[in-house]
């Protein structure tokens, strides 16, 4: 098939295609580094959890967030309660839900997804945390 429009220049390729492990590494403590990607009014955050860690309880005020296991698997602790999570499975977290995680012996890698970004997040790409 013939195509009628041209090819965006390296610049334009550059400023509109983002690529999963060229966004900003941040160090998430106990429960690994992410590697995230933004938008304007969405985060993307692949998070790679080590074998064995764990995730504090916490929640995200004025942010809700998704999170889809893409690999290994986990126990997550949602508002009190275990909910055992593997590759394929997807929580929603609303704003204020309180949620944390213990990883298992293979570790997981989970994509989060946070409207509005998180603003902790985002100082410490900013080098303010």
């Amino acid at each position: 098939m013939e195509r009628k429009e041209p090819y965006a220049s390296k610049e334009e390729f550059d400023n509109r295609v983002l690529h999963v492990g060229r966004g900003h590494a941040v160090d998430l403590g106990s429960h690994g580094g992410a590697n995230i990607l933004l938008g304007e009014k969405i985060m993307l955050s692949f998070v790679d959890m080590p074998a064995n860690s764990f995730a504090d309880a916490h929640s995200h005020k004025d942010t809700e967030q998704v999170m889809i296991v893409l690999k290994g698997d986990a126990e997550f602790v949602v508002e009190g309660k275990i909910y055992p999570v593997q590759e394929g499975d997807v929580l929603i977290f609303g704003p204020d839900v309180e949620h944390g995680a213990y990883v298992g012996p293979h570790g997981a890698r989970v994509l989060d997804v946070f409207t509005p970004p998180r603003t902790d997040l985002l100082e410490k790409i900013r080098g303010k945390a």
